[in-house]
């Protein structure tokens, strides 16, 4: 479970196992604590292979697929699929699965017309790697593990640009109420700008 996300339940969920608000999962498991500890267990040793070996892409919703099946593939029968079902968390529901093709198009469209945010120093790349974070958190494309796959495809962004962003640095807390104040009443993400900024840094070579 993605440690800034909790989704509230419905009753009409195709992907949680019937009479039970475990999620439908290739471990087995059916009580969401035991598929928790394992999904975590699993998925960081994925997420660290992903630094040396990341998953090649062009910064596109197909590329942030490509991740989410990378970190999930052997924990989730959805794994890199767009979810089909609405979620919310807080009474807030996140994009429409109908709209997720379309704007996630926009958002990488406007990414790619930003020449992938190349040539800014570090502050200003920061603030704009906020500004999409918060715009792709509100496309939500997968039914879990949509934080991991974002931190991972910002990472490569990063990465790209010779930045490297310290995600450990960052409260959960604070991530969680930027995310969620991008969602509600701050559509620019100011918030999430300025705390991916703080934590934008130049990588440290050995």
């Amino acid at each position: 479970m993605d440690q800034y996300s909790q989704y509230d339940l419905r009753e009409d969920d195709p992907y949680r196992i019937e009479h039970s608000e475990c999620l439908k999962n290739l471990l087995g498991f059916t009580d969401t604590k035991s598929l928790n500890n394992a999904e975590e267990q699993l998925t960081q040793l994925t997420l660290a292979e992903l630094v040396a070996d990341p998953v090649l892409g062009t910064f596109d919703l197909a590329h942030l697929q490509a991740i989410h099946f990378r970190i999930f593939e052997d924990v989730y029968p959805f794994a890199g699929e767009l979810r089909q079902t609405e979620i919310m968390k807080g009474e807030k529901l996140f994009l429409p699965y109908n709209l997720i093709v379309e704007t996630a198009s926009d958002v990488f469209t406007q990414l790619h017309n930003e020449n992938l945010l190349q040539g800014l120093v570090a502050e200003e790349f920061g603030q704009k790697a906020g500004y999409y974070l918060g715009k792709i958190n509100m496309i939500h494309p997968f039914r879990e593990g949509n934080g991991r796959a974002q931190r991972v495809l910002l990472n490569q962004l990063a990465d790209l640009n010779n930045y490297a962003i310290e995600w450990a640095a960052i409260s959960g807390d604070g991530m969680a109420k930027a995310c969620r104040e991008a969602r509600t009443s701050d559509p620019d993400a100011k918030k999430l700008q300025r705390l991916i900024a703080l934590h934008t840094v130049e990588p440290r070579h050995s």
